[in-house]
């Protein structure tokens, strides 16, 4: 990014030298004050609350392990950012060329050599045995949790004798805990302005003043790790990078979990509720209320029945009420509603749809198949997770990546993620086949391709323009005499020098037209066609359609007939 703005700020710079400068004030916040900033806590719920609310609850676990396992369930590759690149203004290209066409300056290929250390550091695994789809995965659940991602990068500084990086180099790739990870920032948001510090002493900041404060060895703090009393750690710039997926902000973003904490909470209560209801300590569902004048009859008739109910369950008592005064009665008084009643399944599948529709995880990756048809059908869901799959990865490729490589000195590469499906080959079969037709097309028009890519990737042509001289249309076939018309229907040009009558004149022969409803042509036609005519014996099971165009001409006809009369019949 450097190199490529490096020409304008020149530009800028020079043209507004003799004058003063004056800018737009910042805005800032008044609640903040310059130094540790921490983040927001919502209904005063905390971020370990939020953790453990996370991993405690059996919906939400379940849709945050699927959404990080479809990130990164394919791995990650390297690609070059250009195919050739000026080494004057830094424009660069996407196809092979000799020279810059914007400032004529000599072009480079993306540098092999970039890759080495990189590629190396990536495959090794970290101090803690993690390797860096684990500590990927780690960063994914932070964001999907809290949203805030802290990746700390151990770097190893070579200082010279006054203190001075004289270069670094990132040893290895670790999670910084956003319980802990604080950033450091003045009242506007910008990073840095409250504690500097000695890259060889960082056991607390320097201030201003100090005796031994130097200001060639002074570093500003951007983070902070506030892991207790005494032994706060001190992070410069490009040691941490921080982001967020849903809610980037100046400092911090906004939890998701914090959004759903009461549906969260909600399932949670249900899980208790059916957890007591199994081990015995619940409300009783109700009592039998029995009316009668002897009591102990009653009592021992039922325990009577009691004992047989052990000895066989499918024993149906008798009972019989006596009452001398001709009134009793047996009453049930029910204590609680059953699970039917209470709607428990659908509650509890309304809160998970409304969870897991959050993050964009349908119903089928919930190993939910029971529900299908119309827009519940799997491909449908496939497609909204793939989406929702797709937004995160962007977080990694267009910002967590670009930031770790430019602290390797990467420059000329890209590190992206695979897509959580992978592409039909069928349909990358149609993709090259209608690339190739536009490519024959396109010599018939004169113009010159030459295939840019192949392999593993897309077919892709890059197009020069027709040689000074050359006739439009006579790229692809023989020369026709007497500049007769070309054939209707995308036939081949004639050979033999068979001279055509009522030929139009050189240049202003036309494309072939395109043949409605032919999947893979590559060629964007008018759409479907509307019959016009037919024509046909009565009874006969074949007819004629015009599908496009007017009646044929003289000319076309009597070109027809030739071509009839030097075709066998039966041919």
């Amino acid at each position: 990014m450097s190199d490529r703005q490096g020409p304008v700020r020149r530009v800028i710079s020079a043209l507004t030298r003799p004058f003063r400068r004056k800018s737009t004030p910042e805005p800032i916040m008044p609640l903040w004050t310059t130094g540790i900033q921490e983040p927001v806590l919502a209904q005063g719920i905390t971020i370990p609350a939020l953790y453990a609310v996370a991993s405690e609850n059996l919906i939400l676990r379940t849709v945050l392990t699927t959404i990080n396992q479809e990130m990164f369930r394919r791995g990650y590759y390297w690609l070059p950012k250009f195919v050739k690149k000026c080494d004057q203004c830094h424009e660069e290209f996407q196809h092979d060329l000799e020279a810059c066409n914007k400032c004529g300056g000599g072009v480079v290929a993306p540098d092999h050599e970039q890759l080495n250390y990189p590629q190396w550091l990536l495959q090794q695994d970290n101090s803690m045995g993690q390797s860096f789809l684990d500590v990927l995965r780690e960063v994914e659940y932070d964001l999907d949790v809290v949203d805030d991602a802290f990746l700390i990068l151990v770097k190893e500084y070579y200082l010279d004798e006054k203190g001075q990086p004289i270069m670094s180099r990132v040893k290895e790739v670790v999670r910084g805990d956003p319980i802990f990870m604080r950033i450091v920032a003045d009242k506007r948001g910008v990073r840095g302005g409250k504690y500097r510090i000695r890259l060889k002493d960082r056991v607390k900041p320097i201030y201003p003043g100090a005796s031994d404060y130097d200001e060639d060895e002074m570093f500003d703090v951007h983070f902070v790790n506030t892991a207790g009393s005494g032994k706060t750690q001190y992070f410069i710039k490009g040691e941490v990078l921080h982001v967020s997926k849903y809610n980037p902000s100046k400092l911090y973003g906004k939890a998701p979990v914090n959004t759903l904490w009461r549906q969260a909470m909600t399932l949670t209560a249900m899980d208790n509720y059916i957890y007591t209801a199994y081990q015995k300590r619940r409300t009783p569902k109700g009592i039998i209320s029995v009316t009668t004048d002897n009591l102990e009859s009653m009592k021992s008739f039922w325990k009577a029945v009691d004992e047989k109910m052990e000895r066989d369950p499918h024993y149906v008592p008798k009972v019989g009420i006596e009452s001398s005064s001709g009134r009793g009665g047996v009453n049930w008084v029910k204590f609680m509603d059953t699970l039917e009643e209470m709607q428990y399944i659908a509650v509890r599948d309304e809160i998970r749809m409304r969870m897991a529709a959050f993050y964009g995880v349908s119903n089928v990756f919930m190993m939910d198949t029971g529900k299908s048809g119309g827009l519940n059908n799997e491909g449908m869901q496939m497609v909204v997770t793939n989406r929702a799959v797709e937004f995160g990865q962007k977080v990694y490729t267009d910002t967590l990546f670009p930031k770790i490589l430019a602290e390797m000195g990467v420059i000329d590469w890209k590190l992206a993620l695979y897509p959580s499906e992978e592409e039909d080959e069928i349909t990358r079969l149609r993709r090259d086949e209608m690339e190739v037709n536009i490519a024959q097309r396109m010599m018939m028009l004169g113009f010159k391709p030459e295939l840019k890519s192949e392999g593993e990737e897309d077919l892709r042509f890059v197009y020069t323009s027709p040689e000074e001289g050359q006739q439009p249309g006579m790229g692809g076939g023989m020369p026709m005499q007497g500049g007769g018309m070309p054939m209707q229907g995308g036939g081949m040009p004639m050979q033999g020098g068979m001279p055509m009558q009522g030929g139009m004149p050189h240049g202003s022969m036309t494309m072939p037209g395109a043949q409605p409803g032919g999947e893979g042509a590559g060629l964007r036609n008018r759409g479907p066609a509307s019959p016009q005519s037919r024509s046909g014996v009565s009874g006969s099971p074949v007819s004629s359609v015009q599908q496009r165009g007017p009646q044929p001409g003289p000319a076309q006809r009597n070109s027809k007939a030739l071509m009839d009369a030097r075709r066998p019949r039966g041919a």
